[in-house]
């Protein structure tokens, strides 16, 4: 592959120049089977997909293995976990009953589609209507009410720009002034996200009117269900269901003219006076085309056009971080041009940026090139250098699994390969109560789409899918909790197994956490998925019983754990607690490479 050879030469220049003679060792078949399917579909292999790739003897099979679990469902999985860490994916981090669920599957559509990232982006900033009409809203609905966090939020993902601070003030270390804040902010200032008025200076007009419907649509409909329906009117309303549900319809993005950004009471910075409106104005490159566009779409297309280059570097750097668990400017979120000039390989900084426009912005195209360099096909380096220390790539950095590699490593152990097609709730339900045309149905109908609501709320609209068959109110509920993490509740509860190995809270942006703690060596101990993995009737020991000797189910089981030979020592002392122990033998020795530190770390 051309593109991956590139890579590698322009590595390999700077590694020598550097002192290093070249890459690290290179990575041997048993450690790169398992690297590759943690890092593209985000488990580890099963025996049978293990020996597979051990047993073949085509030259290509490591690229082959690489195209094929590009275009697994896994792969799909495994990207939407990153995502929704980057994007803060969260289904009910919000009031009043209203739910995010269309959107996080509109998020695994995008991705099982492979749909250019830059269209994803685009159409995540331009969109209308609230999840139910367009799920893409999603990410406008995001922070309502927190219209400036929207905006510091956006600046991290997509510009890899931490301006937040610039918020209340110049920023101490970087050129950006609060002037600067407040006029990129201003390309989101007539977005409109609810009926409400929010505080804090974003919006400066009134808001009377639900977006995309017509005005006072929704005070007449809650004055016919009065009359008509008998529900309480405020203050002696006693159906909170009923105003959540009013509440949710107007939970919905438009663009409104009256409202502008001004500038804070205290504004001291150049740029404007305070209580003057902002004008939008970009912070990087080139200015930002305005002609028949509303401001996102003037946002959107500046952002994603061929002359900025930001965009395309700060994904592709970001891909090479999931790749090599480093980036090659950093932190992700915030680094300035001049940290990329000064990145300690920067021509090839420079090079895969283009490679990204090249590829259109092709996620599964680029990670290719990633996984076929020589590069990543080295050795791990073992120890984490410090963000002060330049790391020249010599090999990817040895890393801990993310939660939701190591959630779905043990539902592949209990379930097998299947559980990549098992999918869970979808928001369908939820979407079609929501899918109104304010001008065009009746209170009856929309009367219709409240007893939806009414009737399977809160958790229960969570776990519920529409058969796409019939499409009617009769959806069925969603109850299995054996299912990858990226079909799970978003994000996982507290206290839960995700949760405690580090699942991000979709709070802050790229939260996921690697830390070890007591917590974790409990739940590997003797938690409940621990025991249901190594148990004495636990898939690992029943698919073992075809095997003939002691040796081969010791085999067996660092096949299907560690995915590995086991040394002779290893073989020694695992035939030792199978001759002594049977069945039981193998349990214990399952539990003991489970707990061992090299079933949680990617080499």
């Amino acid at each position: 592959m051309a593109s991956a050879r590139q890579i590698d030469g322009l590595l390999a220049k700077q590694l020598k120049a550097n002192g290093y003679s070249s890459f690290n060792e290179p990575l041997p078949d048993d450690l790169f089977v398992r690297r590759v399917y943690l890092d593209i579909t985000g488990r580890i292999p099963t025996r049978e997909e293990f020996l597979e790739f051990a047993e073949s003897a085509r030259e290509d099979k490591r690229q082959a293995l690489i195209d094929e679990l590009l275009l697994s469902p896994g792969y799909a999985s495994n990207m939407f976990n990153y995502f929704a860490d980057m994007y803060r994916l969260h289904a009910s981090d919000f009031n009043n009953g209203v739910r995010m669920d269309p959107y996080m599957q509109w998020w695994r559509d995008q991705l099982k589609a492979n749909r250019p990232y830059d269209e994803i982006v685009v159409d995540m900033l331009v969109a209308e209507g609230n999840v139910g009409q367009n799920p893409a809203a999603g990410f406008i609905l995001r922070d309502t009410g927190m219209e400036f966090d929207a905006f510091s939020n956006f600046g991290q993902v997509m510009l890899g720009i931490d301006i937040s601070c610039a918020q209340c003030h110049d920023h101490p270390f970087e050129e950006w002034t609060q002037g600067d804040f407040y006029q990129m902010a201003a390309f989101f200032g007539n977005t409109q996200r609810s009926i409400r008025r929010y505080g804090g200076g974003m919006m400066s007009g009134a808001v009377t009117t639900m977006p995309n419907a017509p005005d006072n649509w929704q005070r007449q409909f809650q004055e016919w269900a009065y009359e008509e329906k008998g529900v309480a009117p405020p203050p002696d309303n006693t159906s909170n269901r009923f105003r959540f549900f009013v509440s949710a319809l107007g939970w919905n993005v438009t663009d409104n003219e009256t409202l502008e950004t001004v500038l804070p009471h205290d504004f001291i910075g150049s740029g404007g006076k305070p209580n003057e409106v902002a004008r939008p104005r970009t912070l990087v490159g080139a200015a930002a085309k305005k002609g028949g566009m509303t401001r996102r779409e003037s946002v959107a297309q500046w952002l994603t056009a061929p002359e900025n280059p930001r965009f395309a570097l700060v994904i592709a750097n970001r891909m090479w971080d999931r790749a090599f668990g480093r980036p090659l400017v950093g932190p992700v979120n915030d680094f300035s041009d001049d940290m990329v000039t000064r990145a300690s390989q920067v021509e090839a900084l420079k090079f895969v940026t283009r490679e990204m426009q090249r590829v259109d912005y092709d996620l599964r195209e680029f990670m290719r090139i990633l996984y076929n360099t020589r590069a990543y096909q080295s050795l791990a380096t073992s120890e984490e250098p410090d963000w002060a220390d330049a790391y020249y790539f010599q090999g990817p950095i040895l890393r801990r699994m993310r939660a939701e590699q190591a959630w779905d490593s043990m539902m592949v152990l209990a379930n097998g390969s299947e559980i990549d097609n098992k999918t869970g709730a979808d928001g369908s339900l939820y979407k079609k109560i929501l899918n109104i045309d304010f001008n065009t149905a009746s209170n009856e109908e929309v009367w219709e789409h409240y007893e939806a609501w009414n009737s399977n709320y809160g958790g229960r609209v969570a776990n519920a899918v529409i058969s796409k068959e019939t499409g009617d109110w009769s959806p069925t509920y969603i109850s299995d909790s054996q299912l990858r993490a990226s079909e799970l509740q978003q994000p996982a509860p507290a206290a839960s197994m995700l949760d405690t190995f580090g699942q991000s809270d979709r709070r802050i942006t790229d939260d996921h956490n690697y830390d070890g703690s007591v917590p974790q060596v409990f739940a590997l101990m003797n938690g409940s998925v621990t025991r249901q993995l190594t148990g004495s009737s636990s898939k690992v020991v029943y698919d073992l019983e075809d095997l003939d000797g002691p040796d081969d189910k010791v085999r067996g089981v660092f096949f299907t754990l560690l995915n590995r030979f086991p040394t002779d020592e290893e073989l020694k002392l695992g035939m030792g607690m199978i001759e002594d122990y049977g069945d039981n033998g193998i349990s214990d020795l399952a539990w003991a490479l489970m707990n061992s530190p090299e079933f949680l770390y990617i080499q």
